[in-house]
């Protein structure tokens, strides 16, 4: 699916295709939008997420968002996730990460922050993000993940939940044994 530009009046058709009340001309839509590969519909697809009725038309723009294959996804959709307010959203679109098939391995932090500040579903989802990245991790990303795990663990006494406790137990032990990994590569030059 290859990005290329699309004008304003289909940009407009799609968003009022998108938020109409008939599944048929929003799926219609979806289509044609996975078709055209446009990154630019990427806002109007999460905002729509945000306002469907339709479950439907919800499962399928989940699908697209996770289906659409290019490096710029990748980061249009952290910054989404980062800045989401609604929980529900934030773990459908964590569910797209993991669904996708690209590498989120820049976003080692990002995604460990995440686990730290949501519930025990975001932790779990995040949990599943961070087995599936490739790597490698650089050095600062190792660093930044540590530390955010140090203030959930220093404000753990809040935290009651201990299923997500233990999810975050094993992000650390994840990120432990990434640095380990970055040692030995020090020590092998």
């Amino acid at each position: 699916m290859a990005s290329k530009k699309v004008d304003a009046l289909k940009l407009k058709q799609w968003q009022d295709d998108l938020t109409s009340m008939e599944q048929h001309i929003a799926m219609s839509a979806i289509h044609q939008i996975e078709e055209s590969g446009n990154m630019q519909v990427f806002p109007l697809l999460i905002d729509v997420l945000r306002k469907s009725p339709l479950s439907q038309v919800e499962q399928a723009i989940l699908k697209l968002i996770a289906d659409i294959q290019s490096e710029e996804k990748v980061e249009t959709l952290m910054q989404f996730i980062q800045d989401e307010k609604s929980p529900i959203l934030r773990l459908q679109l964590l569910t797209c990460v993991w669904n996708s098939r690209q590498d989120f391995s820049p976003y080692l932090a990002e995604v460990v922050s995440l686990s730290t500040e949501g519930d025990f579903m975001q932790a779990l989802e995040c949990l599943t993000i961070l087995e599936n990245m490739s790597g490698p991790f650089a050095e600062n990303q190792l660093l930044e993940a540590q530390l955010y795990l140090k203030e959930y663990v220093e404000n753990l006494s809040k935290e009651n939940d201990q299923r997500k406790a233990q999810i975050i137990s094993d992000i650390a032990l994840f990120v432990k044994e990434q640095n380990e990994g970055i040692d030995a590569d020090l020590l092998l030059d």
